[in-house]
């Protein structure tokens, strides 16, 4: 049975830490090693990892000397992570018991796949649920080869992935220089070389957001752009690069934020 390092980034959060690990622990695939990486939290944290790694000696805590970001931190864990496959989870999701164990079955059966990941769900603060890919998706084009389909938008959350190591040894880890979408531009990146698998199953319950993309328009918009320009030469191949620009523009017309990111384009590009 292969052996799964999981690597969950924290920082201030240690309200919701005990949900996210205990369902970890509830995990019907057991051999994991759980690495929660602290990014410089002032909360007690530490103190409820402690007595965590001290039940269970699969759990690992490491703290970092101060906040750098979670590209940071899951890269921090990457590089202590001792086993062939990465899985992620964040202290705000909770994972299904059988998590780990369906996303391993296809790896057993299609060892060549890079990266398998799984539907997320959750309830907006309006009470109106969301999955992740949306149930309208067509189920033939979430699988396989996806990095057309990445190129246009992301389907893909952090929490619902198990990756192989060699993956991130060939295509790097996180970058840690976009402020947010650094799991996206990763996927993007592993979808070019592999082949992607998917549990057509939310596995996953997430703690999902409400505040949407005006209540963080400059970050969002910025490291979008620089996906864009990451990216340029693939969007120009497939011609995709005029359909994402102007869907990103429509966006930020729709958050009054038109002018600065049109501006931010230009001068990216």
């Amino acid at each position: 049975m292969e052996q799964v390092s999981i690597i969950l980034p924290t920082y201030n959060r240690a309200h919701c830490m005990e949900r996210a690990v205990d369902s970890v622990l509830r995990q019907t695939y057991s051999q994991w090693e759980l690495l929660v990486i602290d990014d410089g939290s002032a909360d007690h944290t530490e103190e409820i990892m402690a007595a965590y790694a001290a039940s269970d000696e699969r759990i690992h805590y490491d703290r970092l000397a101060c906040n750098k970001g979670a590209a940071a931190a899951r890269n921090e864990g990457i590089r202590l992570a001792r086993y062939d496959y990465i899985a992620f989870q964040d202290s705000d999701d909770v994972w299904h018991a059988d998590k780990l164990e369906k996303q391993m079955r296809v790896f057993e059966e299609s060892p060549e796949t890079g990266l398998v990941y799984c539907a997320i769900q959750g309830i907006k603060q309006n009470g109106r649920p969301v999955r992740i890919p949306d149930d309208a998706m067509d189920r033939q084009f979430l699988s396989g080869d996806l990095y057309k389909l990445l190129l246009q938008g992301n389907v893909i959350d952090a929490p619902s992935v198990v990756i192989q190591k060699k993956c991130l040894e060939r295509c790097g880890g996180f970058d840690e220089g976009l402020s947010c979408l650094e799991d996206w531009e990763l996927f993007l990146r592993i979808a070019k070389e592999y082949e992607i698998g998917y549990v057509d199953e939310a596995l996953v319950d997430s703690d999902i957001h409400n505040a949407g993309v005006s209540s963080h328009a400059g970050g969002y918009f910025h490291a979008r752009c620089q996906m864009i320009a990451m990216h340029k030469e693939a969007l120009l191949e497939y011609g995709l690069f005029h359909q994402v620009v102007e869907r990103v523009l429509q966006t930020a017309k729709e958050v009054g934020a038109l002018e600065p990111v049109a501006k931010m384009l230009q001068t990216m590009l």
